[in-house]
This record gives C-alpha cells, sequence and structure tokens, in this order.
C-alpha cells in the first residue's frame, strides 16, 4: 500500500482546518493510501523532520497557508525522492494558490489530488532556505507573520490592511541599501520595499504579465521599490504597483535566475509570509523543476 503524509495546520484560517480529517483519510484510502496526520496546533512540539526521517511517502498533502507549505516543501526537498504534493489551501491571504486557481472546497481539492494531474515548478534557494514564491524585504513585508493570528482569523485578509494602516507612518521612513549583482548586471540604492517572486500575485495584488508558464521558466522576478520622500510620493507608488505601471520612476523591475544582495543593515526577511531572518547576504538561486504539485 502506498503512503501518505497529510499535515494540517488548525492554527491558520478560520482554525477549523481539522474537522474534515476523518474524510480526508477515507478519501485517501479509497485511492489505495495508507495515512499518517501530522497536526500543527498550538503548544505541541512535534517535529515534521522526523516524520520524514522515519517514513518514506509517496505522497505530501498539506492544508493550511502558504506559510505552511513552505514548511513542508523545505522538508520534502531534503529527500533524495521527492513524493508528490498536494496543497489545500486554508490559510489568510493563499497567493500561492491563486497561482494555479487551487480549490479549497474540500470535496473537490480531494477530488483533485486523487486524480494526481501534476506541474512541476521552479523554487527560489535563499541561502540554505527554500521558499515558493516570495523573499521580501521593507515596508509592510512583516505584516503577515506579525499580525496576530487570532485577529487574522476573525478578519481575514482586511487584518493585513488593518496592520499596514497602523504602520504607515513607521514604513515611510523606512531605507533599505541595497549591493545587488544579478546574472547580468550589478547596482545598488535605497529601497522601500524588495520582493524576488515567482507568482501572479503578491499580497493580493496581481502582478502583470506573469502566467502559468512563467512559474516554471526557470526566471524570477526582482520588484524594487524606491524611498519615497512624503505620503504624496508613497500614495504616486501605490497607484503605480496597482495599476501595474513599472515604467514609474519609483520602481525597478526586472526578470533574474540569480543574485547576490547584500544589505547595509540588518534588513528582516519574508519568505513566503514567513520570518526569514536578517542575513548578512543573500545568495539567491532558482531550482529549476524542484517539485511536482498536484493541479
Amino acid at each position: 500500500m502506498k503512503k501518505l503524509l497529510l499535515i494540517i495546520n488548525d492554527i491558520t484560517g478560520n482554525g477549523r482546518n481539522s474537522i474534515n480529517t476523518f474524510k480526508m483519510v477515507r478519501e485517501f484510502a479509497k485511492a489505495g493510501y495508507e495515512t499518517t496526520v501530522f497536526p500543527i496546533v498550538e503548544n505541541i512540539e512535534l517535529k515534521l523532520s522526523d516524520y520524514f526521517e522515519n517514513s518514506l511517502y509517496d505522497k505530501v498533502v498539506c492544508i493550511g497557508g502558504d506559510g505552511t507549505l513552505n514548511r513542508t516543501i523545505n522538508e520534502v526537498m531534503k529527500l533524495d525522492k521527492k513524493p508528490l504534493i498536494g496543497y489545500i489551501p486554508a490559510g489568510t491571504t493563499n497567493d500561492f494558490s491563486r497561482n494555479l486557481n487551487l480549490t479549497n472546497n474540500i470535496d473537490r481539492a480531494l477530488e483533485i489530488i486523487n486524480r494526481e494531474n501534476t506541474i512541476s515548478l521552479d523554487l527560489g534557494k535563499f541561502n540554505d532556505r527554500y521558499f515558493n514564491y516570495v523573499a521580501s524585504f521593507g515596508a509592510f513585508s512583516d505584516i503577515s507573520y506579525t499580525t496576530d493570528q487570532n485577529f487574522k482569523n476573525v478578519f481575514g485578509y482586511a487584518a493585513y490592511f488593518l496592520s499596514g494602516i497602523t504602520s504607515i507612518q513607521e514604513n515611510l521612513s523606512l531605507r533599505c541599501h541595497m549591493k545587488i549583482t544579478t546574472d547580468t548586471e550589478s547596482f545598488e540604492g535605497d529601497y522601500f520595499f524588495g520582493a524576488l517572486c515567482n507568482s501572479k500575485s503578491v499580497a493580493g495584488v496581481k502582478l502583470e504579465g506573469i502566467t502559468l508558464d512563467s512559474l516554471h521558466d526557470g526566471q524570477f522576478e526582482l520588484f524594487l521599490i524606491k524611498c519615497p520622500e512624503n505620503v504624496q510620493e508613497l500614495g504616486e507608488i501605490a497607484l503605480a504597483v496597482l495599476n501595474s505601471n513599472y515604467e514609474s520612476p519609483y520602481i525597478e523591475y526586472r526578470k533574474v535566475k540569480k543574485a547576490l544582495i547584500v544589505p547595509s543593515d540588518n534588513t528582516e526577511w519574508t519568505l513566503d509570509g514567513e520570518y526569514g531572518g536578517k542575513p548578512e547576504s543573500i545568495d539567491f538561486s532558482i531550482i529549476h523543476n524542484a517539485i511536482e504539485l498536484i493541479v
């Protein structure tokens, strides 16, 4: 019998991701899988890595937010033989799932996962960690992990918006000086926000020109916003971002295959909405066709 690891994050979203556990196990059994359940719950110290060390899985399915998928994929990337990955989005923003039109309807999701139609996806490597769709720094990039989880469960995506509004003044003075060397050029500057993306949207904002094929073309997008001097310029930047106006003098946008990024100070990074630390330098590269995701 084939083996499946089911990872359930019962903290994200509305905190009710576990209510369909028996239904999921039953449907996977019908498809010929013996299922092991790994629960992510508060105040229980279970290590996901122990589950992977003690057993080989043919398929790994996670239900939760983008951070849950990030955690899952970082464990899968340690394996010589990588299982198929299924993802049921049940977080607050679920940017990654929007790239592939994944459903949060449990019955439909189980049907799709058991069908096992897959797509190869590129991953970003951030020093010794992997990320699925975005590594970012600067203004508002920490909102996803600093906003209280109960607040997110109640207010959903609006919780991010409200947290962002309350921190505008603090973020307006933020200046991140970066020296960046890509596969084609070197430059430096002071930036308000920056991201390495492999996504059709980030924080709910659609990135123009990014298609499904872009997600496994061996390139990521480098997106940088220069520092505004006042609230008016911040408004112009917001308008340019919402309109995908990459010709704006405030925005630098290019495709990259690799990059060495050196901040001048302790700049915090976010990886797929999770805290990414304050590295002295970032060695970024792309793992082409790194995983097989069920869609």
